[in-house]
């Protein structure tokens, strides 16, 4: 997966009210492989590593909803994935921020994803370590070349 443009709305867009973050990613790959495929070898480790998206409501309005989504039938794909987690990663660090969207757009793989965010670098930093995160916690045959600095170290990084 790689983003292929990031815009940041400081206010009022065609997307929310507020000001969100909107990620144009390629899934390359990653389309082929939604979390369902992947199972308990990548969500376990994911919800792990954050645990608050058990709270997530997701399309089920109710906390809990997002893991259903990440762990039922074929599961859920990895935009909607790197959404979750980047508004975790914020929640993490003391934002309030509950509100995200993804879809696809264009090409086979091509997906908007617009997440909340309170205060800029924090919204664009939990983009980035998000997507570090996510590509940590694949199969070392799905992961991008690249992806992963030498040495992450996912705890000291979101300390």
């Amino acid at each position: 997966m790689r983003i292929l443009d990031k815009t940041v709305y400081v206010g009022p867009s065609l997307y929310a009210h507020f000001p969100v973050i909107k990620l144009d990613i390629d899934l390359g790959p990653l389309e082929d492989w939604p979390s369902g495929k992947l199972g308990p070898r990548f969500t376990d480790p994911l919800v792990a590593a954050l645990p608050g998206l058990k709270l997530h409501g997701c399309s089920y309005g109710k906390p809990g909803g997002f893991i259903r989504r990440l762990t039922e039938g074929e599961g859920t794909w990895m935009g909607h994935i790197l959404e979750h987690m980047a508004l975790e990663l914020q929640n993490v660090a003391g934002e309030s921020v509950t509100f995200g969207k993804t879809r696809s757009q264009g090409p086979r793989g091509h997906y908007y994803v617009v997440y909340q965010y309170e205060q800029e670098d924090v919204g664009v930093e939990a983009g980035r370590l998000a997507l570090t995160l996510l590509h940590s916690l694949l199969p070392p045959e799905l992961q991008p070349e690249g992806s992963i600095p030498a040495g992450f170290d996912f705890a000291a990084e979101r300390d």
